[in-house]
């Protein structure tokens, strides 16, 4: 029983001494980080820049020749357009933003519970 004691306390010890205690600097950045991935993303929907929209792939009708190809790559082609964006940099901003709000939730819950990086 004491033989154990005696291993678990020498490999907590181990482990503060092998483990480098993180800066300020380097706890907070991934805070700053987060902030800065929310702040481009809110940017991005805000500004919703016209070089991000897609054209809308129905407006080249469809095609006259009849063969089997060509009419498969239609078919394809319109049922692709239902999930297609019509904006790619709102897409992006949306995804910016949610990358930024779990990092920022997972770094001040990992404060909260006092880990360190």
């Amino acid at each position: 029983m004491m033989l154990k004691k005696l291993r678990k306390s020498n490999l907590d010890e181990a482990k503060e001494a092998a483990l480098p205690v993180p800066s300020k600097r380097a706890r907070m950045s991934p805070l700053v980080y987060g902030a800065g991935m929310i702040a481009a993303g809110l940017l991005l929907k805000k500004v919703n820049p016209r070089f991000g929209t897609l054209p809308n792939p129905l407006q080249y009708g469809a095609s006259r020749k009849k063969s089997r190809g060509v009419k498969a790559a239609t078919f394809a082609r319109d049922r692709a357009a239902n999930f297609a964006p019509g904006n790619v940099t709102t897409k992006l901003g949306k995804s910016l933003i949610l990358g930024g709000a779990a990092m920022l939730t997972a770094r001040i819950l990992d404060e909260a519970v006092g880990r360190k990086l």
